[in-house]
Protein backbone atom coordinates (compact mmCIF):
# COMPACT_ATOMS: atom_id res chain seq x y z
CA UNK A 1 0.00 0.00 0.00
CA UNK A 2 1.35 3.41 -0.88
CA UNK A 3 2.13 5.91 1.83
CA UNK A 4 -0.67 8.47 1.66
CA UNK A 5 -0.49 11.91 3.24
CA UNK A 6 -3.49 14.05 3.97
CA UNK A 7 -4.03 17.65 4.92
CA UNK A 8 -7.38 19.21 5.71
CA UNK A 9 -7.22 22.98 5.54
CA UNK A 10 -10.38 25.04 5.34
CA UNK A 11 -9.38 28.59 4.58
CA UNK A 12 -10.67 31.62 2.76
CA UNK A 13 -7.74 33.00 0.82
CA UNK A 14 -7.69 34.32 -2.73
CA UNK A 15 -11.14 32.83 -3.20
CA UNK A 16 -10.16 29.33 -2.06
CA UNK A 17 -11.74 26.90 0.32
CA UNK A 18 -9.01 24.29 0.42
CA UNK A 19 -9.10 20.63 1.20
CA UNK A 20 -6.15 18.77 -0.25
CA UNK A 21 -5.61 15.02 -0.19
CA UNK A 22 -2.15 13.84 -1.19
CA UNK A 23 -2.30 10.30 -2.53
CA UNK A 24 1.43 9.67 -2.91
CA UNK A 25 4.62 10.73 -1.21
CA UNK A 26 7.45 12.52 -2.96
CA UNK A 27 9.42 9.26 -3.11
CA UNK A 28 6.72 7.11 -4.67
CA UNK A 29 7.31 5.77 -8.19
CA UNK A 30 4.71 6.54 -10.85
CA UNK A 31 3.68 2.90 -11.21
CA UNK A 32 0.98 1.31 -9.07
CA UNK A 33 1.72 -1.70 -6.86
CA UNK A 34 -1.82 -2.92 -7.36
CA UNK A 35 -2.71 -5.79 -9.68
CA UNK A 36 -3.19 -4.63 -13.26
CA UNK A 37 -6.58 -3.04 -13.84
CA UNK A 38 -8.42 -2.76 -17.17
CA UNK A 39 -9.29 0.85 -16.26
CA UNK A 40 -7.18 3.98 -15.94
CA UNK A 41 -7.72 7.71 -15.68
CA UNK A 42 -7.78 9.35 -19.09
CA UNK A 43 -8.54 13.00 -18.27
CA UNK A 44 -9.94 15.18 -15.56
CA UNK A 45 -12.44 17.39 -17.42
CA UNK A 46 -13.87 20.81 -16.64
CA UNK A 47 -15.46 23.67 -18.49
CA UNK A 48 -13.61 26.86 -19.35
CA UNK A 49 -14.33 30.30 -20.75
CA UNK A 50 -11.74 31.81 -23.08
CA UNK A 51 -9.91 29.02 -24.92
CA UNK A 52 -6.73 30.90 -25.79
CA UNK A 53 -6.32 32.38 -22.32
CA UNK A 54 -6.89 29.08 -20.54
CA UNK A 55 -4.72 26.92 -22.80
CA UNK A 56 -1.94 29.51 -22.48
CA UNK A 57 -2.19 29.16 -18.69
CA UNK A 58 -1.61 25.39 -18.83
CA UNK A 59 1.24 25.83 -21.31
CA UNK A 60 3.01 28.61 -19.44
CA UNK A 61 2.37 27.60 -15.84
CA UNK A 62 2.54 23.79 -16.05
CA UNK A 63 4.65 23.25 -19.18
CA UNK A 64 1.90 21.34 -20.96
CA UNK A 65 1.29 21.26 -24.70
CA UNK A 66 -1.95 20.85 -26.58
CA UNK A 67 -1.83 17.17 -27.48
CA UNK A 68 -5.10 17.11 -29.40
CA UNK A 69 -8.25 19.13 -29.98
CA UNK A 70 -11.80 18.07 -30.73
CA UNK A 71 -14.13 20.51 -32.46
CA UNK A 72 -17.87 19.89 -32.27
CA UNK A 73 -19.27 22.37 -34.78
CA UNK A 74 -21.83 24.73 -33.33
CA UNK A 75 -21.48 23.22 -29.86
CA UNK A 76 -18.06 22.97 -28.25
CA UNK A 77 -14.28 23.06 -28.62
CA UNK A 78 -12.24 20.66 -26.47
CA UNK A 79 -8.49 21.30 -26.29
CA UNK A 80 -6.62 18.57 -24.39
CA UNK A 81 -3.48 19.60 -22.52
CA UNK A 82 -0.79 17.21 -21.33
CA UNK A 83 2.74 15.86 -21.44
CA UNK A 84 2.46 13.37 -24.29
CA UNK A 85 2.15 10.30 -22.04
CA UNK A 86 -0.18 9.35 -19.21
CA UNK A 87 -3.32 11.23 -18.29
CA UNK A 88 -4.17 14.65 -19.76
CA UNK A 89 -6.43 17.56 -18.80
CA UNK A 90 -9.45 18.18 -21.05
CA UNK A 91 -10.73 21.76 -21.26
CA UNK A 92 -14.35 21.92 -22.38
CA UNK A 93 -15.29 25.20 -24.05
CA UNK A 94 -19.01 25.12 -24.97
CA UNK A 95 -20.19 27.89 -27.26
CA UNK A 96 -23.00 28.55 -24.77
CA UNK A 97 -20.90 29.25 -21.71
CA UNK A 98 -21.66 27.36 -18.53
CA UNK A 99 -22.74 29.67 -15.73
CA UNK A 100 -22.77 27.38 -12.68
CA UNK A 101 -20.53 28.22 -9.73
CA UNK A 102 -17.13 26.54 -9.76
CA UNK A 103 -16.24 24.14 -6.97
CA UNK A 104 -14.12 25.70 -4.21
CA UNK A 105 -12.22 22.39 -4.00
CA UNK A 106 -9.40 21.28 -6.34
CA UNK A 107 -10.70 19.17 -9.22
CA UNK A 108 -7.37 17.84 -10.53
CA UNK A 109 -3.93 16.97 -9.14
CA UNK A 110 -0.69 17.60 -11.04
CA UNK A 111 2.72 16.30 -9.90
CA UNK A 112 5.97 18.17 -10.45
CA UNK A 113 9.63 17.82 -9.56
CA UNK A 114 10.03 21.59 -10.08
CA UNK A 115 7.76 22.81 -7.31
CA UNK A 116 9.67 26.03 -6.56
CA UNK A 117 9.92 26.97 -10.23
CA UNK A 118 6.23 26.36 -10.86
CA UNK A 119 4.89 28.15 -7.81
CA UNK A 120 7.19 31.12 -8.29
CA UNK A 121 6.16 31.40 -11.92
CA UNK A 122 2.46 31.29 -11.00
CA UNK A 123 2.92 33.98 -8.37
CA UNK A 124 4.93 36.21 -10.68
CA UNK A 125 2.19 35.90 -13.29
CA UNK A 126 -0.26 37.10 -10.59
CA UNK A 127 -2.42 34.00 -10.66
CA UNK A 128 -3.93 33.05 -7.28
CA UNK A 129 -1.78 30.60 -5.35
CA UNK A 130 -1.90 29.22 -1.82
CA UNK A 131 1.04 27.18 -0.47
CA UNK A 132 -0.04 24.69 2.17
CA UNK A 133 2.10 24.61 5.34
CA UNK A 134 4.63 21.74 5.39
CA UNK A 135 3.56 20.95 8.94
CA UNK A 136 0.10 20.07 7.64
CA UNK A 137 1.26 18.00 4.65
CA UNK A 138 3.83 15.80 6.43
CA UNK A 139 6.54 17.57 4.47
CA UNK A 140 5.06 16.99 1.00
CA UNK A 141 5.00 20.42 -0.61
CA UNK A 142 1.59 21.28 -1.99
CA UNK A 143 -0.06 24.37 -3.43
CA UNK A 144 -3.42 25.27 -4.94
CA UNK A 145 -3.94 27.61 -7.87
CA UNK A 146 -6.84 28.51 -10.13
CA UNK A 147 -6.85 28.64 -13.89
CA UNK A 148 -8.35 31.71 -15.63
CA UNK A 149 -11.72 29.95 -15.79
CA UNK A 150 -11.84 29.41 -12.02
CA UNK A 151 -10.97 25.71 -11.86
CA UNK A 152 -8.89 24.90 -8.75
CA UNK A 153 -5.80 22.78 -9.44
CA UNK A 154 -3.69 21.05 -6.78
CA UNK A 155 0.09 21.00 -7.34
CA UNK A 156 2.05 18.30 -5.48
CA UNK A 157 5.82 17.95 -5.42
CA UNK A 158 7.04 14.54 -6.58
CA UNK A 159 10.39 13.58 -8.05
CA UNK A 160 10.46 12.94 -11.77
CA UNK A 161 8.71 14.27 -14.82
CA UNK A 162 5.48 16.25 -14.41
CA UNK A 163 2.29 14.21 -14.65
CA UNK A 164 -1.45 14.50 -14.28
CA UNK A 165 -2.06 12.32 -11.24
CA UNK A 166 -5.74 12.34 -10.51
CA UNK A 167 -9.23 13.76 -10.69
CA UNK A 168 -11.38 14.80 -7.73
CA UNK A 169 -15.16 14.42 -7.89
CA UNK A 170 -17.23 16.37 -5.39
CA UNK A 171 -20.00 14.10 -4.05
CA UNK A 172 -22.82 14.39 -1.53
CA UNK A 173 -22.55 10.86 -0.11
CA UNK A 174 -19.10 9.28 -0.24
CA UNK A 175 -20.36 5.76 0.53
CA UNK A 176 -22.97 5.83 -2.25
CA UNK A 177 -20.48 7.17 -4.79
CA UNK A 178 -17.86 4.63 -3.77
CA UNK A 179 -20.38 1.80 -4.21
CA UNK A 180 -21.26 3.22 -7.63
CA UNK A 181 -17.63 3.13 -8.80
CA UNK A 182 -17.08 -0.41 -7.54
CA UNK A 183 -20.32 -1.56 -9.16
CA UNK A 184 -19.61 0.06 -12.53
CA UNK A 185 -15.94 -0.84 -12.84
CA UNK A 186 -16.05 -4.18 -11.05
CA UNK A 187 -14.77 -5.32 -7.66
CA UNK A 188 -11.32 -6.15 -9.11
CA UNK A 189 -11.15 -3.27 -11.58
CA UNK A 190 -11.12 -0.39 -9.13
CA UNK A 191 -9.86 -0.52 -5.56
CA UNK A 192 -10.92 1.81 -2.74
CA UNK A 193 -7.57 2.92 -1.34
CA UNK A 194 -6.79 5.38 1.40
CA UNK A 195 -9.71 6.90 3.29
CA UNK A 196 -9.71 10.25 5.03
CA UNK A 197 -12.46 11.50 7.31
CA UNK A 198 -12.52 14.61 9.48
CA UNK A 199 -15.21 16.90 10.85
CA UNK A 200 -15.21 18.76 7.52
CA UNK A 201 -14.90 16.09 4.83
CA UNK A 202 -15.04 12.39 3.95
CA UNK A 203 -12.84 11.18 1.07
CA UNK A 204 -11.74 7.93 -0.52
CA UNK A 205 -9.07 7.44 -3.20
CA UNK A 206 -10.27 5.06 -5.93
CA UNK A 207 -7.18 3.42 -7.43
CA UNK A 208 -7.01 2.73 -11.17
CA UNK A 209 -4.46 1.01 -13.36
CA UNK A 210 -1.23 2.97 -13.58
CA UNK A 211 -1.00 4.92 -10.35
CA UNK A 212 -3.67 7.44 -11.37
CA UNK A 213 -6.75 7.84 -9.23
CA UNK A 214 -10.21 9.35 -8.86
CA UNK A 215 -10.83 10.88 -5.44
CA UNK A 216 -14.42 10.96 -4.18
CA UNK A 217 -14.71 13.95 -1.87
CA UNK A 218 -17.74 14.70 0.31
CA UNK A 219 -17.68 18.09 2.06
CA UNK A 220 -19.58 17.96 5.34
CA UNK A 221 -22.06 20.68 6.12
CA UNK A 222 -21.53 22.47 2.81
CA UNK A 223 -24.47 23.06 0.47
CA UNK A 224 -24.26 21.06 -2.75
CA UNK A 225 -23.49 23.14 -5.84
CA UNK A 226 -25.29 22.59 -9.17
CA UNK A 227 -23.54 19.98 -11.31
CA UNK A 228 -22.22 20.44 -14.81
CA UNK A 229 -24.04 18.64 -17.60
CA UNK A 230 -20.61 17.97 -19.14
CA UNK A 231 -18.32 15.10 -18.10
CA UNK A 232 -16.00 15.82 -15.17
CA UNK A 233 -13.71 12.84 -15.74
CA UNK A 234 -12.93 10.40 -18.54
CA UNK A 235 -11.81 6.85 -17.79
CA UNK A 236 -10.21 4.47 -20.29
CA UNK A 237 -11.08 0.79 -20.21
CA UNK A 238 -10.20 -2.37 -22.09
CA UNK A 239 -13.33 -3.97 -20.56
CA UNK A 240 -15.82 -1.61 -22.20
CA UNK A 241 -18.54 -4.18 -22.96
CA UNK A 242 -18.49 -5.55 -19.40
CA UNK A 243 -18.68 -2.05 -17.91
CA UNK A 244 -21.60 -1.10 -20.17
CA UNK A 245 -23.43 -4.33 -19.32
CA UNK A 246 -23.06 -3.62 -15.59
CA UNK A 247 -24.41 -0.09 -16.08
CA UNK A 248 -27.43 -1.37 -18.00
CA UNK A 249 -28.10 -4.24 -15.57
CA UNK A 250 -28.07 -1.79 -12.66
CA UNK A 251 -30.47 0.57 -14.44
CA UNK A 252 -28.04 3.45 -14.05
CA UNK A 253 -28.63 6.69 -15.91
CA UNK A 254 -26.44 6.71 -19.02
CA UNK A 255 -26.50 8.11 -22.53
CA UNK A 256 -24.82 7.60 -25.85
CA UNK A 257 -22.76 4.68 -26.98
CA UNK A 258 -21.22 6.50 -29.95
CA UNK A 259 -20.49 3.46 -32.07
CA UNK A 260 -19.08 1.52 -29.16
CA UNK A 261 -16.34 4.08 -28.56
CA UNK A 262 -17.68 5.66 -25.36
CA UNK A 263 -20.70 6.40 -23.22
CA UNK A 264 -21.63 8.72 -20.36
CA UNK A 265 -22.97 7.59 -16.98
CA UNK A 266 -24.09 9.77 -14.08
CA UNK A 267 -22.93 9.01 -10.54
CA UNK A 268 -25.27 9.34 -7.51
CA UNK A 269 -24.05 12.91 -6.89
CA UNK A 270 -24.85 14.02 -10.44
CA UNK A 271 -21.28 13.95 -11.80
CA UNK A 272 -21.11 12.85 -15.43
CA UNK A 273 -18.43 10.19 -16.02
CA UNK A 274 -17.17 9.46 -19.53
CA UNK A 275 -16.06 5.89 -20.23
CA UNK A 276 -13.92 5.30 -23.34
CA UNK A 277 -13.32 2.00 -25.14
CA UNK A 278 -9.58 1.35 -25.60
CA UNK A 279 -10.35 -1.08 -28.41
CA UNK A 280 -11.81 1.77 -30.47
CA UNK A 281 -10.16 5.00 -29.30
CA UNK A 282 -6.45 5.58 -28.73
CA UNK A 283 -5.59 5.02 -25.07
CA UNK A 284 -2.30 5.90 -23.44
CA UNK A 285 -0.06 2.99 -22.49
Amino acid sequence: MRDCRVVAIMMACAGFVLVAALPVSAQDPPSSPLAPSPHTLRTPKFTIGDVDETTAFYEQMFGMTEVRRAVFEGFMVEPVMGYGTGADVALLAPLEKETIEKSPYPVAVIYTGDFDEWTTRIEQARHPLVRLPASDTDGVRTAITRDPSGNAIEIVERAGAPAVGGSRLIVDDRARSEAFFVRVFGPTGVTPGQRFETETFDEVIMEFGDGTFVALFEPKGAPALPKSTFPVVAINTTAFDAVLQRVKAAGLEHRGEFGGSMFLVTDPAGNVVEIANCHVVTCHP
